[in-house]
């Protein structure tokens, strides 16, 4: 027999026997009316066997009789079938049925699970991906997070002081603002902590270094696509960075190798808030900050016409120039303390012909390339004071591409940021052992007697 020759009613029958789920119904008198062969197989007999008659016949608890008198449906609800060894357990949904006038004609029971350990089994896998999800946000939000603040930005020169005076004051508003300074000032610390400092901390942080990605993958990597949208597309799609940046700060470091065609699209972006993923007509709503970084002359670049004009007097507005390493050298015994307590060294501090040497070199790399020589040098010194023959070669010897530094009284400066430094991890190693001296002097590696003398010291007392 083709498909043609079936009924209607014939279809649905057989559809009704295929699906995994019992399915019972009788009318106003309690008689069975349909069973598909599911159910008969929970009761125990043949659906020919159990048309015509009663519930109560099959299943002695049957609720019908109460379903259809009160007209309320009963779901998820426990129905003991057959009998002796066959006897088991099901989870039902009982339905009340009615005509077109609204009057109940009849019930219609649903088995949803064939046994409560299906139930369970359900249960416990929606934990487990409840869990799974738990994770995976926890992750993503860990992953979208600013990782600094203001008080990451270490130093009290007046250069550094005015650049985060204006990234306070900047923080205050919702406008595009542009990070200018060389590399290894540390641009990334400044978006951080700018996000951090905005109205938007509590969204996502997102960071996208425009210099790491190739230009034939830029635009998919900011404004995402649908699957199959180009040759090499993901089946799934991808959500674009700036739709990642929804309610939170987008932060694009090295903007000056953002490719011309995706600045033009940034800028409608910044414009009407609505973005395009590739290969879709429909646009999505946008609310972000965009926080650009970048080392190059824009300026420059615009005459060449390789940024566009309006893209950068979009940003400029509110543009905060980063100050190099050598236009700040009275803050390098601060940084440089800070890198020795990062380092798990035993190495205290720099002799005055080492930080002599660290004040005058030139730092071309800035702050970075000082983190760098610092844990070079105290990988290499043989007690606790890093010496000038510690030091890389060229900075050893003095080489400068600035002005040497002012006169001040460098040990003094450094004795104090090491004993600012000191004070916050004993008091630390307090906290953590519960002002337990004991605990506390075995965990600095000191004994008890120091401890009692440093803690008079710095006048450090339990609150």
């Amino acid at each position: 027999m083709n498909a043609s020759s079936f009924s209607l009613e014939s279809i649905a029958e057989s559809i009704l026997d295929t699906v995994p789920m019992g399915v019972i119904f009788c009318d106003r008198e309690c008689i069975i009316r349909f069973v598909n062969q599911t159910y008969a197989s929970y009761l125990g007999v043949s659906k020919d066997e159990a048309l015509g008659r009663t519930m109560t016949e099959l299943i002695p608890d049957s609720r019908a009789g109460v379903v259809m008198e009160n007209g309320v449906a009963e779901m998820g609800e426990q129905c003991c079938v057959g009998q002796g060894k066959a006897k088991r357990t099901l989870i039902v949904n009982r339905i009340p049925v009615c005509d077109a006038a609204g009057q109940v004609v009849g019930m219609l029971s649903q088995s949803i699970f064939g046994n409560p350990e299906e139930l369970k089994s359900l249960s416990d896998k929606i934990d487990r991906l409840g869990q799974k999800v738990s994770l995976y946000k926890t992750r993503m939000n860990t992953a979208l997070s600013a990782r600094y603040t203001v008080e990451s930005i270490l130093g009290q020169s007046a250069a550094l002081r005015g650049a985060k005076q204006h990234l306070l004051r900047y923080a205050r508003t919702e406008a595009p603002v542009l990070l200018l300074g060389a590399t290894g000032t540390g641009k990334e610390l400044f978006a951080n902590a700018l996000h951090q400092a905005s109205q938007r901390a509590h969204g996502p942080f997102v960071g996208i270094n425009c210099a790491a990605i190739p230009n034939d993958l830029f635009e998919s990597e900011l404004f995402g696509y649908l699957p199959g949208s180009f040759t090499g597309a993901t089946r799934e799609g991808r959500i674009g960075k700036i739709e990642l940046a929804h309610k939170g700060t987008l932060f694009l470091d090295e903007i000056g190798d953002l490719p011309l065609t995706a600045q033009v699209k940034l800028l409608r972006v910044l414009e009407d808030k609505l973005v395009h993923r590739l290969g879709s007509h429909a646009p999505t709503s946008v609310d972000f900050r965009l926080v650009a970084a970048t080392n190059r002359d824009l300026q420059a670049m615009m005459q060449d016409g390789l940024f566009r004009e309006e893209l950068y007097y979009r940003m400029a507005g509110l543009a905060i120039r980063i100050p190099p390493l050598r236009e700040r050298t009275e803050d390098i015994p601060m940084l440089v303390a800070h890198q020795l307590t990062c380092t798990n060294t035993q190495v205290s501090g720099c002799s005055d012909a080492a930080m002599d040497a660290l004040m005058r070199y030139g730092w071309p790399g800035n702050v970075r390339e000082l983190a760098g020589v610092i844990g070079r040098a105290a990988s290499l010194c043989q007690g606790k004071i890093i010496e000038l023959g510690d030091l890389p070669p060229e900075v050893a010897a003095g080489a400068t591409r600035c002005q040497p530094a002012p006169a001040m009284n460098h040990k003094a400066l450094l004795a104090n940021v090491q004993s600012n430094n000191e004070q916050r991890l004993i008091l630390a190693a307090l906290r953590e052992n519960e002002w337990n001296m004991a605990r506390t002097a075995r965990a600095l590696g000191i004994s008890r007697a120091t401890l009692y003398e440093k803690t008079r010291k710095h006048g450090i007392t339990r609150a």
